[in-house]
């Protein structure tokens, strides 16, 4: 009986028999006991059972010397530089991301070289559109960002320079362009001049503001007493200079000009140089060649 036990030997953890002899890309054994490394159980192929050739090669590169075996872990799990490559650019594009958040931006989202481009949000958000990753971004650890130009503001839309210093002593300088998606007003059916600004007929739309010359209407309550400047398409966003306060004073109207102080009020005649409307400034005449400007507070009625 103790000749049919073979010898076993353990090789990282491994018991595998000796004596093996291969016939025909058979492996034959006396009694071999192997362990089936995945499962981690020990199994006993009786005496002169086969064992597929593959199960052969299993067998010897379990008994690789154990410095081979060492060697290859080691090559398996050490970082590449392309795994810290990336790990810096996720590093940095969490940074962006934090660095241009504003508590009324929304969320922040950022296209780094080489990723296809950012489509058009569904929401009120910042888009960041990185041109080139800094030289040697990998070397850089705990970098600062900071805006590279005074009194630049980081929540208006356009192209960004920004300096990022290292903790190992290295600059480096990265330029962004910012867009600024928000909810704007607008017109959904074209309108003619002088149309008063009703909110049925305003809708709001999602508006890339750094396309927008100003910077547009968020409630209908600001348009109040507003009319159309000029001819407005469909879908046109409303800025200042698409509208205009409703004239309560037009040119040529005698209006009223009233001077308050501490303890006194007066009132006198003058005639209107220019039309206005509410809180708008105008010329009226108060005497031939005598004119000065007034604040429209109601209609045909002005101040200082």
């Amino acid at each position: 009986m103790r000749d049919c036990i073979p010898k076993i030997c353990v090789a990282k953890g491994l018991s595998v028999a000796r004596g093996l002899s291969v016939t025909r890309g058979m492996a034959v054994t006396r009694g071999l006991w192997r362990t089936i490394a995945s499962s981690g159980l020990l199994a006993m192929v009786p005496a002169g059972a086969a064992v597929h050739a593959s199960t052969s090669d299993a067998v010897s590169s379990a008994i690789q010397p154990p410095a081979a075996q060492a060697s290859a872990s080691v090559s398996t799990t050490a970082p590449s530089t392309k795994d810290a490559q990336t790990r810096a650019v996720e590093a940095l594009r969490w940074q962006l991301s934090d660095f241009f958040t504003a508590e009324d931006s929304g969320p922040v989202r950022v296209r780094m070289p080489g990723e296809p481009p950012l489509g058009a949000p569904s929401e009120a958000s910042v888009q960041l559109e990185l041109r080139r990753l800094p030289a040697r971004l990998k070397d850089c650890s705990a970098p600062q960002m900071s805006l590279n130009a005074a009194r630049s503001d980081r929540h208006t839309p356009g192209l960004k320079r920004l300096q990022l210093l290292c903790a190992n002593g290295q600059q480096h300088i990265v330029s962004v362009r910012m867009e600024r998606y928000a909810w704007r007003l607008s017109t959904p059916q074209p309108l003619a001049s002088g149309t008063p600004l009703a909110p049925a007929r305003l809708t709001p739309v999602l508006t890339p503001l750094g396309k927008l010359r100003g910077n547009g209407f968020e409630s209908a309550a600001a348009l109040s007493g507003f009319e159309v400047r000029r001819r407005l398409h469909a879908g046109e966003v409303l800025t200042r200079n698409s509208v205009r306060a409703i004239p309560l004073v037009n040119f040529g109207d005698t209006v009223t000009y009233q001077v308050s102080g501490t303890g006194f009020s007066m009132q006198r005649s003058a005639r209107a140089l220019e039309a206005g409307g509410l809180d708008e400034r105008i010329r009226i005449e108060l005497a031939p060649g005598d004119w000065v400007r007034a604040r429209v507070i109601g209609p045909r009625r002005v101040a200082p």
